[in-house]
């Protein structure tokens, strides 16, 4: 793993955190008015048809191995996303999106376990900063464990699993190919549980907001987001992937302010700068070990 290139990967995986965060909200709204696994059925087909057009060329080169590995990731994928879109309507965005976010505490103990990486000492601070950031920036008052906050935590394991999975799983096979299946993994398990537990698949009707969120979340928040995951998270650490992706909730809380002009408080300005520093502890982490491997060789 080379610093460039690491580099570039956790400012991809950073971009994605953004488009991610840029989201919730709009995802909250459409879960307000259509059930759950419609939603995610809509969102994750129209995205797995747009990967299955973007893959054409490489269609013949699908084997058992993409084929497996895919299911995996989108079992793990689908898992995350059901318990996380039914937290949102159980209970509070903030409180949703800081226990999700708790898949940073969760990803360097699967790593030490699942992949026998033990995390690096600054990567470990940073899981610390990180989790005391988010906990300023999202948590009002008593914390109690509601169901919907037990289903957001159960959320951020099967993330956890999720940024596991990639890290192994991305660097055996094409990755275009593995992004392919696993969206398209989500989208059947996702009409399955639709078909069973829902009145309708598809609605009777759609207005402007649900056409709107099924384009945001299909191409940018699936298509883009899940490409640049798979590709590039191979490059940089499980623990480290962790920690930028944290900046979810923090890029939930800036479009929040720019889309309802919502401002934020003392203490949560404190939590931002804290997940800021647990990012720039990790980066200065893997340049000063760069360093030193270029310099004793």
């Amino acid at each position: 793993m080379n610093k460039p290139t690491e580099f570039l990967a956790d400012l991809s995986l950073l971009f994605v955190a953004i488009i991610w965060g840029s989201t919730f909200i709009i995802v909250k709204q459409s879960v307000e008015n259509i059930p759950v696994f419609s939603f995610l059925f809509m969102r994750f087909a129209l995205a797995g048809m747009l990967l299955i057009l973007i893959n054409a060329p490489k269609l013949k080169a699908i084997d058992k191995g993409v084929l497996s590995d895919g299911v995996m990731l989108g079992m793990a994928l689908f898992l995350a996303y059901a318990f996380q879109t039914f937290a949102l309507t159980a209970t509070s965005a903030s409180i949703t999106a800081f226990i999700t976010g708790l898949f940073v505490v969760f990803v360097p103990m699967l790593s030490s376990v699942f992949l026998r990486k033990l995390p690096r000492q600054e990567a470990m601070i940073g899981v610390v900063f990180a989790t005391i950031g988010l906990g300023l920036i999202t948590l009002q008052g008593k914390f109690l464990l509601s169901f919907g906050e037990f289903l957001a935590l159960v959320c951020a394991f099967f993330i956890a699993i999720h940024i596991i999975l990639t890290d192994k799983l991305s660097r055996r096979n094409d990755f275009g190919l593995l992004t392919m299946v696993q969206v398209n993994i989500v989208a059947l398990f996702s009409l399955i549980f639709s078909l069973f537990l829902e009145p309708r698949v598809i609605p009777i009707q759609f207005n402007n907001q649900l056409i709107f969120s099924l384009i945001i979340n299909s191409v940018f928040a699936t298509v883009v987001a899940f490409f640049i995951q798979t590709g590039m998270q191979k490059h940089t650490t499980p623990t480290k992937a962790a920690i930028i992706f944290i900046m979810e909730p923090v890029s939930s809380a800036f479009f929040s302010y720019w889309i309802g002009g919502e401002l934020l408080t003392a203490k949560q300005y404190v939590g931002t700068s804290l997940i800021l520093l647990a990012m720039v502890f990790t980066e200065a982490g893997t340049y000063l070990k760069m360093k030193r491997e270029a310099t004793f060789g």
